[in-house]
């Protein structure tokens, strides 16, 4: 009788927006806890127990494919984005090192290259969602609702942020590895602990545990095996086991890497974005700019869009250099938009709103604000400025380094954060897009907080021998999932997405994104680039200190 058991390129040159000194209709909220609780990473710790029990990091295009869509359908659902065409998939693409290409299923029962992430394009400029290809990585990096993440980009906040990208990956790997020891153990005891008396003894006289349940060694050995399951999947370990020994020939011991079935997203908590503004630097924003650069203006300045759009949130001075601003105005959001523009309805037609909007943004670049220092490539400032003028204007600010858990609290009580992170001047390659750092940073704000959470059901075969003490198991675990929405000042559609090539305005990106260190110190085997470091990932951040 066999016994199972229960248990749980980049292409061209960014101008510059940030000058440095060397020292220098949504869902409603819901009352839940945001950040991760100590349940919340024990579970996620099982999932990795069994990743490190197997040795199985691999994740399959088709199993990213099912979480990019399971992703965009909650998160199309989160923002009120009702279509009438189902979302299709257009494009796979597989990201490694420096390489991005198709997706190309391999044949047979040969073993697939270990891939960094998975970029997934949906059909018609439906979005994209960036996944892990790997299990000891979160499975959702990024998302966007609309556009298509194409092999250029131009928007040099989301260059940052796939710095950042890159960086965790390298770190969660490492962390991973130095812990995959201890994951494995107690993978294994977690298994021990919820046998019978009987059960317990048989592996205890097999010096495989002692008698306090502790491992001693491990009866496991790591196999690859076939990924072609059936279409329909297994609803039980039980299920799993007759197909994995039985039709598929095994020898009587097997470690399996083990078959998981994902439950649907759940939205735990929402804060929609609290911009409702996507202005941009360019484009009849910089009309009243003093410096001239053939029949336009210098660019506004990432500081001067991030600085604007954040007083444009709280509304205040009434008066800013002897112009009254009309607030409500310039942040009018026409009838069935998300956001606002200088040229929706609303705005373009009230000729005092968008001249109010060409005031500020020019004029906080004066001597005695921001002090930018315009220039027909690019203008930029520092992020000393942009607290000396929010001070200046009567905003109680305070400035200090990036704390995740900080800007998390800050949007949940509704306070918007300005960020900057800074990168030095050197080229690098990532998710296939060759990075030119010509620019010394960005600043933007992160305004929107999600997270969601799912069901994850692992059956694994232990044993093929059927007189064994255990064949199959069922583990349950919760994947969750953190996501900030970031608003990079660089224009977009009053819908929320930005033009036929990318989703430029704003997106998603996954919160521990943010928590990259201060970038490569070394050589990568993962990452192909310069030998020396690429980024200082010198995060800080600007918020209202109330």
């Amino acid at each position: 009788m066999k016994k199972h058991l229960f248990i749980f390129t980049i292409a061209g040159l960014f101008f510059s927006c940030q000058r440095e000194e060397a020292d220098a209709p949504f869902a409603t909220d819901t009352d839940i806890s945001v950040l991760p609780s100590t349940e919340t990473k024990a579970s996620n710790n099982r999932l990795l127990g069994w990743v490190a029990l197997t040795g199985q990091t691999y994740i399959s295009a088709e199993e990213a494919q099912e979480t990019a869509l399971a992703t965009a359908m909650q998160m199309r659902e989160v923002e009120g984005i009702v279509t009438k065409a189902p979302l299709k998939i257009g494009s796979i693409e597989v990201v490694k090192g420096d390489t991005r290409k198709p997706y190309v299923p391999t044949k047979g029962n040969a073993k697939p290259e270990q891939a960094d992430v998975y970029i997934v394009n949906f059909a018609n400029n439906q979005g994209y969602v960036i996944t892990s290809a790997d299990r000891r990585v979160p499975s959702v990096l990024a998302y966007n609702s609309y556009g298509h993440l194409g092999d250029t980009i131009s928007n040099p906040g989301q260059a940052i942020l796939f710095s950042y990208m890159q960086e965790y990956i390298e770190e969660q790997r490492a962390a991973f590895e130095a812990n995959k020891e201890n994951l494995a153990t107690e993978a294994e005891e977690a298994i021990f602990k919820r046998l019978s008396k009987g059960q317990q003894e048989e592996l205890i006289l097999r010096g495989l545990f002692d008698r306090r349940g502790k491992r001693v060694k491990t009866k496991y050995y790591n196999y690859y095996g076939d990924d072609s399951y059936p279409r329909e999947g297994f609803n039980s370990h039980q299920e799993y086991w007759e197909w994995f020994c039985h039709k598929k020939n095994r020898g009587p011991e097997y470690m399996d890497k083990g078959y998981t079935k994902y439950g649907e997203w759940q939205t735990k908590y929402v804060k929609a974005p609290l911009i409702k503004t996507l202005w941009n630097q360019i484009g009849t924003y910089n009309n009243k700019v003093s410096m001239q650069c053939g029949n336009d203006q210098a660019p506004v300045g990432c500081v001067a869009t991030a600085v604007g759009q954040f007083m444009a949130y709280y509304k205040k001075p009434t008066d800013f250099k002897g112009r009254k601003m009309h607030w409500d105005d310039m942040t009018k959001v026409d009838v069935g938009d998300m956001f606002s523009t200088i040229d929706n309805y609303s705005v373009g037609y009230n000729t005092t709103a968008k001249e109010d909007i060409q005031y500020l943004l020019a004029h906080l670049g004066d001597g005695d604000y921001l002090n930018m220092d315009y220039g027909c490539g690019g203008s930029g400032s520092t992020i000393y400025r942009a607290a000396t003028t929010l001070a200046s204007l009567g905003y109680p600010v305070r400035q200090t380094n990036y704390d995740g858990n900080l800007v998390t609290d800050l949007i949940k009580r509704n306070h918007p954060v300005y960020i900057r992170g800074r990168a030095i001047e050197k080229s690098h390659n990532f998710l296939g897009f060759n990075i030119y750092n010509t620019y010394n940073g960005h600043a933007w704000l992160i305004d929107g907080y999600v997270v969601m959470e799912r069901n994850a059901t692992t059956y694994s075969v232990v044993s093929c021998e059927e007189i064994d003490a255990i064949t199959s198991s069922e583990s349950y675990s919760i994947e969750s999932l953190y996501l900030f929405h970031n608003n990079f000042g660089w224009g977009g559609n009053t819908k929320g997405f930005g033009t036929i090539e990318g989703y430029n305005g704003t997106g998603w990106y996954n919160v521990g994104v943010f928590n990259a260190k201060d970038g490569r110190k070394f050589s990568s085997n993962t990452f192909k680039s310069d030998s020396e470091g690429n980024y200082e990932h010198d995060k800080k951040i600007i918020y209202v200190n109330r």
